[in-house]
């Protein structure tokens, strides 16, 4: 179930009981769970969160609420202790068993506290039912009713991570901290083997990661958001021509087509792994490349906070709200603003996208970050 009309309603019909109760001051948890089921890139950019939190309460025990679609983006996170499923809350098909079932699974933690990094009546109610004390929460509408610590978003502030960390301000804390992303052992022997033994790389060219997909999740399915296939393969030809870059093509079983489209276009030999990896292995492949290039997607965030040079392309979205937030590595998101409908021809083209990518390839180690 997700905010609505109705909820909103209810959200602010019951905050007045709330608002007239005394506040407490913040204790320090010793058991807190954060609440933010969706999606993978919004719960990537929930982990600066987790990071200023974890760094400031070393002794708390930090679990976290997540759906099974973005579970893999905080699988490996050694600050987390434990994944509760959360089930279908917060997915656009959810019910009110689902609610239901999870209130029931948090109140078996028995949690002291509960970090809301949603503005979402839906999971201010499910802390406030599930027996929590103290919630924190972003709230905008009346829709944190029920939080113990009502955070609104910084004024002008768009970016997502940015807002998140708000949580932790309320509290004083003010860590400079960027999103986070933990490969595997197992995912980064797994593809060491692969580069040695089916790439044949041995770290003698530049080794490009090109991921032409994605624009779907639970909410939507968006394919304005992926750059053209003929630009992703012409960006492809000049990184072979100018760099010598070995390319790999990445993606998910849904993004095969794509990426055969996009390999058929290079001229040069292109591995094509769309569909063989997990997002753990496409981290770790990612930790061992010399730029990653994608479209405004999950996995271009697990590239930029695993330190990957990063070119993200943005179309209709603006990239000062959800693009990659990282303080590790080195990332350019490319975004050309329309005021009419959006369009591609009026988009991102090869020739700027070449100019990032050169500039990321080119850049010595150790150098600032080139401008977003």
């Amino acid at each position: 179930m997700r905010d609505n009309a109705l909820t909103v309603t209810l959200a602010r019909a019951a905050s007045l009981p709330f608002r007239l109760r005394s506040r407490r001051a913040f204790v320090p948890p010793r058991r807190a769970i954060i609440l933010k089921p969706c999606c993978l890139s919004q719960v990537l950019l929930a982990t600066p969160l987790l990071a200023a939190l974890s760094e400031t309460y070393p002794n708390t025990q930090f679990d976290w609420a997540v759906s099974a679609y973005a579970r893999p983006a905080i699988a490996a996170n050694t600050r987390l202790s434990e994944l509760v499923d959360s089930g279908r809350v917060g997915l656009p098909d959810s019910s009110w068993s689902d609610v239901r079932a999870l209130v029931e699974r948090l109140r078996a933690g028995q949690y002291d506290t509960a970090f809301i990094p949603s503005r979402s009546s839906v999971l201010a109610f499910v802390a406030w039912r599930a027996g929590i004390p103290q919630r924190v929460g972003l709230s905008t509408g009346g829709r944190g009713f029920a939080h113990t610590v009502v955070v609104g978003p910084p004024p002008g502030e768009q970016h997502a991570a940015t807002i998140y960390l708000s949580l932790a301000r309320a509290l004083g804390i003010d860590e400079p901290v960027h999103v986070e992303f933990h490969p595997s052992d197992r995912a980064r022997t797994a593809m060491t083997a692969l580069l040695v033994d089916e790439v044949d790389w041995l770290g003698d060219v530049p080794l490009v990661l090109m991921h032409p997909g994605g624009g779907r999740n639970p909410f939507q399915t968006d394919e304005t958001r992926l750059w053209p296939v003929s630009r992703f393969a012409r960006l492809g030809n000049h990184l072979v021509r100018q760099h010598n870059a070995r390319l790999l093509i990445v993606g998910d079983t849904d993004d095969r087509a794509r990426a055969a489209e996009v390999a058929g276009l290079i001229s040069a030999p292109v591995v094509d792994l769309a569909g063989r990896l997990t997002l753990s292995e496409l981290g770790a492949l990612a930790e061992m490349a010399d730029l990653y290039v994608g479209n405004d997607a999950g996995p271009t965030h697990v590239a930029a906070a695993v330190g990957c040079p990063t070119l993200a392309i943005f179309g209709p979205t603006n990239p000062a709200v959800s693009g990659p937030y990282a303080t590790k590595g080195h990332v350019i998101s490319l975004w050309r603003p329309t005021d009419g409908p959006f369009s591609w021809e009026a988009g991102v083209t090869t020739e700027e996208a070449a100019a990032a990518a050169d500039l990321l390839l080119r850049r010595p180690a150790g150098t600032a970050s080139p401008p977003s």
